[in-house]
């Protein structure tokens, strides 16, 4: 079923605060959420991003706090070129019920990796998605003995094999604004290690980016 508006500022509301930037002065303007004026509802820290299409009515743009609600001054930068709209590869999280619970798992298995990651003293929470063959795999590895992590994501693919690097938390707040959504399907695009990738819940007009860790192996 497709989301009213007030349910979407819902999750704005709740969730936008994950993505806006934190207070360093720097960059105000990303500190707030942006109601565009094509109706969509997008925050961003330039690492993540939260994009809900068909959100607001309002005839202005406008950037409001994502913490106390203020207006907050300044030009919110150009988001809608840096979505992706060709992969090498998708992975389709499933959520119908008991009959298939992958957004669900998904979660379990991502905390799982933030938690791990954690344990190694990895700052950065870097895990690791592959798509090999007809698996995906979600993984932490770490220099320290005795830690890390490797499980299978229950989803459906299709396209070429493909591994990204990415932080671990990052995706995590990405799953959980779609579990409030009470998404049905989530696809998730992979272009390449060095390429943002995208969870986009179509149905709602829901999009995450998240970018991805750069490391050498």
């Amino acid at each position: 079923m497709a989301l009213t508006q007030p349910k979407k500022l819902e999750l704005i509301t709740k969730h936008g605060r994950k993505f806006a930037a934190k207070p360093n002065g720097s960059t105000p303007v990303l500190e707030g959420v942006h109601y565009a004026a094509d109706g969509s509802v997008v925050v961003t820290d330039r690492h993540k991003m939260l994009r809900i299409g068909g959100a607001h009515s309002f005839t202005e743009p406008f950037t409001s706090h994502a913490v106390t609600g203020s207006p907050v001054d300044g030009t919110y930068p150009d988001t809608s070129k840096i979505i992706p709209t060709e992969f090498k590869a998708e992975i389709t999280l499933i959520e119908s019920g008991i009959k298939r619970t992958d957004l669900k798992d998904a979660i379990a298995r991502v905390k799982l990796a933030v938690d791990v990651a954690k344990l190694a003293g990895d700052k950065s929470y870097v895990a690791k998605l592959s798509y090999v063959g007809a698996s995906v795999t979600l993984s932490v590895k770490s220099d320290a003995p005795g830690v890390s992590f490797s499980a299978g994501i229950s989803a459906d693919i299709s396209g070429a094999d493909e591994t990204v690097s990415f932080n671990a938390e990052y995706l995590l707040a990405a799953l959980n604004v779609f579990k409030d959504a009470g998404s049905a399907r989530i696809t998730i695009g992979l272009i390449g290690p060095m390429t943002p990738i995208l969870l986009r819940d179509e149905e709602n007009g829901i999009d995450v980016i998240v970018l991805p860790y750069r490391r050498s192996a």
